[in-house]
């Protein structure tokens, strides 16, 4: 198929009328281009393009600091439940806020800075978060922090697809498995990191719980070195080629409304699949506590239950991420352009499946607890897949459908979403209501509500993702 202006990475480093001045970024332009050294191809571009994959990996990282010491920030600060609540809120709310602003800010100015800014404000504000002595200095650090992890994306995301050519889904779903490693990462290595800089401190209980959480501060070099690593592989990769705005224009009314509908039918399923994301989160908690409370013959929880369904949630919250990443790490090398329509109609369907039962995998396999969350992880990977997975995937058909909006396209199609995403828990709350027995109910709705994404896909236009095609 003839290679389409969204999937021709040109820049500043390659301006195509002159084969000779800088290195190309793609093999494929190499082919195109034979007098470039052939150093220039395999070595400068792939580390280009491998700069924001893995530097997402240390944002994503940043952005879950907080949440793994939530609890022992809590009990230094004395926070009250409102206060976390508000605090998580308002995290999910400014980095999900921050994308779209930042990505016209990118579109706009044809700038890649707010990608490096970003990263660099989040180590900062992270690196901090031991020195904040109240809770207000803490809402501070952590608003700026997360809104820092969410500048970075829409510049990392339009870069990688800039940069990967005619393979832009599948760097993308390697982007987007990367970000979850990094936030894996973060969640279990920032308390065994503070636990650890504590006793090397010397102090013990309360001033080694301090200095722990001091030595924070030393996350903020790694950070800023990457920041000026991502600054040198992206500042001269534009949010667009140089023909991308100029063939929008020329492009007839009709297919200019083809392209928008498709774009925000695809904004929509994302806002079902983090929403659909958000819901699971909250459920699985529930569940898993029911679970040991069942398997105990009690009614209420326990310090030492608590811990043991802590043991268990961890796992299936992790599960998820799995079937999600490694699910579009398939899709984004394997799915034919062809069948890309279909696997948004299909793959929902999936997750809804597993969904309505996974709150009766006690059921399925009732010996233990242990082995009741081992189905459920089973459960959960297939979940994540069913509604995650083709996140990166939309990721890419947004920016081929909006070859001169790249930036805007990445920051909706991650951020936009994820932003109204915080509704989730509130709904599943309403729902569940404190009762074991509803725990089934929310399920249910949640199946439901991934869905809708199905349903909404049915109106994507097939022909026009297949002529986008970068392959």
């Amino acid at each position: 198929m003839t290679r389409t202006p969204a999937d021709s990475p040109t820049s500043p480093d390659n301006p195509g009328s002159d084969p000779t001045s800088t290195p190309v970024e793609t093999v494929e332009d190499a082919v195109a281009h034979p007098s470039v050294h052939a150093a220039d191809v395999l070595t400068k571009p792939r580390i280009r393009l491998w700069t924001p994959i893995l530097t997402h990996s240390v944002t994503d990282f940043l952005s879950f600091v907080t949440v793994a010491l939530m609890p022992l920030l809590a009990v230094r600060l004395e926070m009250s439940i409102e206060q976390k609540a508000l605090l998580l809120s308002l995290g999910a709310l400014a980095s999900g806020g921050i994308q779209p602003l930042v990505a016209w800010i990118n579109d706009k100015f044809d700038s890649r800075m707010t990608g490096p800014i970003g990263l660099a404000t989040a180590a900062i504000c992270v690196g901090l978060l031991g020195y904040a002595q109240t809770y207000p200095q803490l809402l501070i650090l952590f608003f700026f922090g997360i809104a820092g992890v969410g500048a970075f994306h829409p510049a990392a995301a339009a870069s990688t697809g800039q940069l990967a050519g005619r393979r832009r889904s599948a760097m993308l779903s390697v982007f987007f498995l990367f970000g979850m490693i990094g936030g894996v990462l973060g969640n279990v290595l920032s308390p065994q990191y503070v636990n650890a800089m504590g006793a090397l401190s010397g102090e013990a209980g309360t001033a080694a719980t301090d200095a722990g959480l001091k030595a924070l501060v030393w996350l903020i070099p790694p950070g800023l070195i990457s920041a000026g690593v991502l600054l040198w592989a992206i500042r001269r990769v534009p949010h667009r080629n140089h023909a991308a705005h100029d063939d929008h224009i020329n492009l007839s009314k009709a297919e200019k409304t083809r392209r928008w509908i498709a774009f925000w039918i695809l904004y929509a399923g994302n806002v079902i699949r983090f929403t659909t994301n958000q819901m699971l989160v909250y459920l699985m908690i529930e569940w898993t506590e029911r679970l040991v409370r069942t398997e105990a013959g009690v009614a209420t929880m326990t310090e030492s239950l608590g811990q043991r369904a802590s043991e268990f949630n961890g796992p299936l919250q992790g599960s998820m991420q799995v079937g999600m990443g490694f699910g579009a790490l398939a899709l984004g090398f394997f799915l034919p352009a062809k069948y890309e329509k279909k696997a948004f109609v299909l793959i929902p369907l999936i997750g809804a499946g597993t969904m309505l039962a996974i709150p009766h995998a006690d059921a399925l396999l009732p010996t233990s607890a242990f082995a009741a969350a081992t189905v459920a992880g089973l459960l959960t990977i297939v979940a994540g897949f069913g509604f995650g997975s083709l996140v990166p995937v939309s990721m890419s058909l947004g920016q081929r459908l909006l070859p001169h909006r790249t930036s805007f396209a990445s920051g909706m199609m991650l951020g936009g979403a994820w932003g109204v995403a915080v509704i989730g828990p509130q709904i599943m709350r309403a729902i569940h209501k404190g009762i074991d027995t509803n725990l089934e109910l929310g399920f249910a709705v949640t199946a439901g509500t991934i869905a809708l994404a199905s349903v909404l896909a049915i109106w994507l236009p097939g022909r026009l993702l297949r002529e986008i095609a970068p392959h």
